[in-house]
């Protein structure tokens, strides 16, 4: 994110705390746990989440781009994040985003697929191609039983 953000000379890099669908730590990890305990497929992604937390979500991204404003930004010219929801609140609040930037294919750890091919057939950005539910249920993640303990 940082060299994406100094391409073209300067950049920023924003952080909010409320990443992870803003859970809370404690409901991330008992997702995450049932998860690995479960079958961790693509296909079931939210519904492990829904299933413990009661929503697919928590965020409230209308609020975000306050910060944005806050620093006086204008317009972005490389958005690197895959979240619709973060994109369509930034330009809803009059900030116009030039391009986005996909997450690069081979930073993408081969049990970090199950979440990121979820995504992106909820709806989430990709320039590349979206997978059918069908084909969800075969991306699986690491067993439990591959973790030491």
């Amino acid at each position: 994110a940082v060299k994406e953000a100094q391409k073209g000379g300067s950049g920023v890099v924003i952080y909010f705390r409320k990443e992870g669908r803003a859970l809370g730590e404690v409901t991330k990890y008992l997702v995450y746990n049932a998860r690995k305990r479960g079958s961790d497929k693509a296909s079931e992604y939210f519904k492990r989440t829904e299933n413990i937390a009661g929503v697919k979500d928590m965020r409230f991204q209308s609020l975000m781009p306050d910060i944005l404003h806050w620093l006086g930004i204008k317009k972005i010219d490389r958005m690197l994040s895959m979240s619709d929801m973060k994109h369509d609140a930034i330009v809803e609040q009059g900030i116009p985003i030039l391009e986005r930037v996909p997450i690069p294919e081979h930073l993408i750890p081969e049990d970090g697929k199950v979440e990121i091919d979820a995504k992106v057939h909820a709806g989430y950005f990709t320039t590349g191609r979206v997978m059918t539910l069908e084909e969800l249920g075969s991306v699986q993640g690491r067993p439990w039983e591959d973790v030491d303990h």
